[in-house]
């Protein structure tokens, strides 16, 4: 299952919908060798998975996972730096979104962070942040929603890094064949000091699923003070 992440050098690996159960946590455990953090849904919606590879240097602080099996939040250090890492997976309807980013705010103000903490929050946010550029064919809509995850951002000092780096690109994470429509449903949310830190931050295929996977390369040099100075997260749906 997690052959394409282990060839792409992934370091950190965010997953959502991941119909995992408790049956098949030994047999995927045997597949990666490293950490795995997960939130069990239900057999065929829902999940979210963290995987952390072995050879990086990550040390758990907390862990904070959500009932509905929507979100994992994860506070760590890594490379001797504090982070917070959130990877979440949001519903479908826009009244349920709302809900939905309003206890994310909640559970991210309910965490004391150090003044340096980094926080990168990934996932299928299933929003639209601008129709013209992060839209094509449908009827794309910046839903209500949006206005809460603005919100995260502003309480939180994020960014779009991906948007940062392009801001005139179209480019899509969804696509339907038929009729074609593609949209930018998943993001990297970090926080707006990390902006030198990342190396790069792309959109690649994924294996056998009609979204990308986002990639963000970071370059730890500076805050490391052993181990790779580069680290990869890689967020697939």
């Amino acid at each position: 299952m997690f052959g394409w992440l282990i060839k792409d050098r992934a370091d950190i690996c965010f997953l959502q919908e991941s119909y995992s159960t408790p049956e098949v946590e030994k047999i995927w455990k045997s597949q990666w060798k490293g950490e795995m953090f997960f939130l069990h849904g239900m057999e065929h919606s829902r999940g979210v998975l963290i995987l952390i590879k072995n050879s990086l240097q990550f040390e758990l602080k907390t862990i904070k996972v959500d009932k509905n099996g929507r979100f994992i939040i994860l506070e760590a250090n890594v490379q001797d730096h504090p982070f917070l890492f959130v990877n979440l997976y949001t519903p479908n309807k826009t009244n349920e979104q709302s809900t939905f980013f309003d206890k994310i705010r909640e559970e991210l103000d309910n965490f004391c962070l150090a003044d340096d903490c980094n926080s990168v929050i990934g996932g299928h946010f299933i929003v639209i942040f601008d129709p013209d550029l992060d839209g094509n064919g449908g009827n794309p809509k910046r839903k209500e929603s949006v206005k809460c995850i603005e919100n995260i951002c502003l309480a939180n000092d994020l960014i779009d890094i991906w948007r940062i780096r392009n801001p005139n690109v179209k480019r899509f994470t969804w696509r339907q064949k038929t009729p074609v429509i593609q949209w930018r449903l998943d993001f990297w949310l970090v926080s707006n000091g990390m902006q030198e830190d990342i190396d790069n931050v792309d959109v690649i295929p994924s294996l056998k699923s009609d979204h990308s996977a986002i990639v963000l390369s970071i370059n730890g040099t500076e805050i490391r003070s052993c181990g790779p100075s580069f680290w990869k997260l890689i967020q697939a749906c």
